[in-house]
C-alpha cells in the first residue's frame, strides 16, 4: 500500500455539527493540490453524537481517506493526537483542531514554509486570536509563563502543526505522567519553524477549555516539563541556608565578643537558623531527586483504544 504524502490528524471531542464542513474543506485543499492523504479522526469521547459522525464520512468517502479510532474514555487532546500518529502512514503529519478555527486552506502556508529550510516542524501562528477578551488574557499569560518555565518551548507554538512523520514517531516512545505534545517536540528537534496564518471565531459552540482547565494544564505542564519549580525552591533553600548561617554565626561572635544578649538567646537563634536552613536545604535537593524520578519511571498508557476503523 503506498503512503500518502500527508495525513492530517484531528482530535475530536465535540465536533457533530463541524466535522461535515471541516473533512469537505480539507477534501477541497488536497484535492486541488492534488497531495495524496487521509484524514485521522480520533474520537475523545465528547459529550455529543461525534462517533456517527466520523462512520458516515468513513462510509461515504470510503477506508483510504478516512480512518477513524474511538478511544476508551476521555484521555484529552494531546493524547489523542499521539493515538492519530500511531495509525498516520503519511510522510508528514497534519494537527489542527475539529472546531473550524483552523482554516484548511491555510495548510499550504505550511507545506511551503517546511520547504523553505526543510523544517522538522512548522508552526501556524495566529495573527489575531479569536478567543473572548478574557480567554485572550489568561492564553497569552500563561503562554508567557510556560515559555519562561520551558525555554526550548517554540514561541509560536499551536495545535495547527505540520512535522516529519519520523519526528511523530519518537514522541510515541514517550511515557511521561502528562502529555504536552510540544513539549515532547522541543526533546525531539530544534529545527522548528512557524508561518502566520488566520484563525477565524468558533463556528459552533464553546471551547472545551475553560479558564480552570487551562490553568491545571500548565500547572501539570510546569510539573512535568520544567524544572522551573524545583530550582526556584532549590535556590531559595541555599540562599534561607546561607543567611541563616550568617545571621547564626553574627549571633554567635556577638556573644563571645560582647556578651549583651539575654541569656539562652543566641543558642536559640543558632538552632532554629541552622535547623531551619538545613532543612530547606534538604528539601531543595530532594525535590531535584523527585523530577528526575518522575521524569524516568511514569508509564502509564497515553491512550487506550475503544474500536478502531482501518
Amino acid at each position: 500500500m503506498t503512503s500518502p504524502d500527508y495525513s492530517v490528524v484531528v482530535p475530536v471531542y465535540q465536533g457533530q455539527a463541524t466535522l461535515l464542513p471541516l473533512g469537505r474543506q480539507l477534501r477541497d485543499f488536497f484535492d486541488a493540490h492534488a497531495y495524496s492523504y487521509e484524514l485521522i479522526f480520533v474520537h475523545d469521547c465528547g459529550p455529543d453524537d461525534s462517533w456517527r459522525v466520523i462512520r458516515e464520512l468513513r462510509e461515504e468517502w470510503g477506508g483510504e481517506i478516512v480512518r477513524a479510532v474511538r478511544l476508551a474514555r476521555n484521555f484529552g487532546q494531546h493524547n489523542a493526537l499521539l493515538c492519530g500518529f500511531r495509525h498516520a502512514r503519511g510522510r508528514f503529519f497534519i494537527t489542527l483542531d475539529e472546531d473550524l478555527q483552523h482554516t484548511p486552506a491555510d495548510i499550504a502556508l505550511l507545506i511551503r514554509r517546511q520547504q523553505e529550510a526543510d523544517y522538522d516542524v512548522v508552526y501556524g501562528c495566529y495573527e489575531a486570536r479569536q478567543h473572548s477578551g478574557l480567554r485572550n488574557l489568561s492564553s497569552q499569560l500563561l503562554r508567557r509563563l510556560l515559555r519562561a518555565g520551558i525555554p526550548d518551548l517554540h514561541p509560536d507554538y499551536s495545535p495547527f502543526r505540520l512535522l516529519k512523520a519520523s519526528v511523530g514517531r519518537h514522541c510515541l516512545e514517550m511515557r511521561n505522567s502528562y502529555t504536552f505534545l510540544d513539549g515532547y517536540l522541543t526533546w525531539v528537534t530544534a529545527n522548528v519553524g512557524s508561518v502566520p496564518v488566520s484563525h477565524s471565531s468558533r463556528a459552533v459552540g464553546q471551547s472545551a477549555y475553560t479558564l480552570r482547565k487551562l490553568l491545571r494544564h500548565s500547572l501539570n505542564i510546569f510539573v512535568t516539563f520544567s524544572d522551573a519549580p524545583v530550582r526556584l525552591l532549590t535556590y531559595a533553600s541555599v540562599l534561607v541556608f546561607l543567611l541563616t548561617t550568617c545571621y547564626s554565626a553574627y549571633i554567635l561572635l556577638r556573644k563571645l565578643l560582647y556578651n549583651d544578649l539575654l541569656p539562652g538567646f543566641a543558642s536559640l537563634i543558632i538552632a532554629i537558623g541552622v535547623g531551619v536552613g538545613l532543612l530547606l536545604l534538604g528539601m531543595g535537593i530532594l525535590g531535584e531527586y523527585i523530577h528526575q524520578i518522575n521524569l524516568k519511571t511514569t508509564r502509564r498508557p497515553n491512550f487506550v483504544e475503544a474500536e478502531t476503523l482501518d
